[in-house]
């Protein structure tokens, strides 16, 4: 059979040093304080998350503006390179009709007049056609790099809006968990200053 231990031995009091004993009054005010600290909290880490948010969103739209300043440099370039390829249709072309005229002229044939004539004007009209159409390929390609660079714009526009949007939700969030922290203390308040069956 095991001794008796008295209540000491059993919560390991030392006598002499004393024992903290909370009324429930005490308790109450931890826990309003407890609640108010928590609530802090909470509302701050929202805020912190909302500026995150806000900087997050700005960071992506000067990402999205350096991007499509390289699309429009592409733009730039691919519109050049059509003009390019364009002279260099056309020098092909001149070239050609240069040729033309010197093989029909050392075959002994007027090239000004009939087949050889007929040649160069031919020569002449699918080369432009050609310098044509690089051109051409170079504007649409060109232009379809800067309704690209637009939309990347128009994106990062997007994102840093969104992300004010969150910074202003976060604060809206903030309030009302500081609110509630609020009413949760003067409900807790109230049972302290009211207890359960006490007279108003």
């Amino acid at each position: 059979m095991q001794p008796m231990r008295t209540i000491c031995d059993r919560y390991s009091i030392v006598p002499g040093r004393g024992v903290c004993a909370f009324d429930p009054g005490t308790l109450m005010i931890g826990s309003m304080v407890a609640t108010a600290a928590g609530g802090a909290l909470s509302a701050s880490s929202t805020l912190a998350g909302g500026k995150s948010a806000e900087e997050a969103g700005a960071a992506q739209k000067a990402g999205a503006y350096s991007t499509a300043a390289q699309i429009e440099q592409n733009a730039t370039q691919a519109f050049a390179s059509g003009q390019r390829k364009a002279l260099d249709t056309g020098m092909k072309t001149r070239l050609a009709i240069s040729t033309s005229r010197a093989r029909a002229g050392a075959s002994g044939v007027d090239p000004g007049f009939g087949s050889p004539a007929e040649n160069e004007g031919e020569l002449a009209q699918r080369g432009s056609y050609h310098a044509l159409m690089d051109l051409f390929n170079g504007e649409s390609e060109a232009t379809g790099l800067r309704n690209q660079a637009e939309n990347v714009r128009f994106s990062g526009d997007l994102a840093e809006i969104e992300g004010q949007q969150k910074r202003k939700a976060s604060k809206l969030a903030a309030l009302g968990t500081l609110a509630g922290t609020a009413g949760s203390m003067f409900s807790t308040y109230g049972k302290l200053k009211y207890p359960t069956g006490a007279k108003v």
